[in-house]
């Protein structure tokens, strides 16, 4: 097995164990059995990923790097082959194309109060907002478990130029851009950074203690930002248009 090809992907529960059994070099029966052995949730003074992470590499061995990444991108767009062409922007340069777009879809709407994502939007003036953002558990992004907010549904910069537009009235400008455009999670490739087996390992941890895959993906999950750069189109492997949410 090359080792520079191996990958983690947690498009589902069986990719993300048939990735880590492959990363770990074991065998399904043997990657169980530890996840159902090791009690990650008694520690006082370790992360619970941080105990399961420390026991697979005490049994199999520390993972051999480079290992790449698949991570899922949630957000809603008019033209799907725009990914294609610009790849995905980071939060100012996407904020020059989305926002002309809104103004067309404010006319006839009518401002109310005070935006109410000012506050947010005053703290998020910083290098590590600008993204893009994505997460490494599918499952989070699709159904936006555990209080996660649902991109899919209101990418978020979208709710905050509404706010800026409309003010209170956000949502009437936030539905209009529902209306037009298609919800989808957009898969690409990274390195890993560390970190992200962990988590994957903690994901198979919840299920296996009886919790649904959705709600451990939301108790799971971790976050990439490509810190304003643009994840280039080369890089994208999937674009999947969520119908059950259009």
């Amino acid at each position: 097995m090359v080792k520079s090809k191996m990958k983690l992907d947690c498009t589902s529960l069986e990719s993300a164990q048939q990735s880590l059994c492959e990363i770990f070099n074991a065998t399904e029966i043997e990657l169980l059995a530890l996840l159902r052995s090791v009690r990650p949730f008694e520690s006082m003074d370790q992360r619970p990923e941080d105990v399961i992470y420390e026991r697979f590499c005490t049994q199999f061995g520390a993972p051999l790097y480079p290992i790449k990444v698949t991570w899922f991108h949630g957000t809603r767009v008019e033209d799907l082959h725009s990914f294609y062409k610009y790849g995905i922007l980071p939060k100012t340069e996407a904020k020059n194309l989305i926002e002309p777009r809104l103004k067309e879809l404010a006319i006839g709407l009518k401002r109310k109060g005070k935006n109410p994502f000012s506050s947010s939007i005053a703290g998020k003036q910083c290098e590590h907002d600008e993204g893009p953002f994505a997460s490494l558990i599918k499952d989070a992004v699709v159904h936006a478990p555990s209080n996660h907010h649902s991109y899919v549904k209101a990418p978020e910069i979208v709710e905050d130029i509404s706010g800026e537009l409309l003010g209170e009235n956000y949502s009437q400008l936030v539905n209009r851009y529902q209306k037009i455009t298609k919800p989808c999670v957009v898969a690409f490739l990274s390195n890993a950074r560390g970190g992200e087996i962990s988590h994957a390992l903690l994901y198979l941890k919840h299920v296996e203690d009886g919790d649904s895959a959705i709600d451990a993906a939301g108790y799971a999950n971790t976050f990439f930002c490509a810190d304003g750069e643009i994840i280039s189109p080369e890089r994208i492997q999937s674009i999947e248009v969520l119908n059950t949410l259009a």
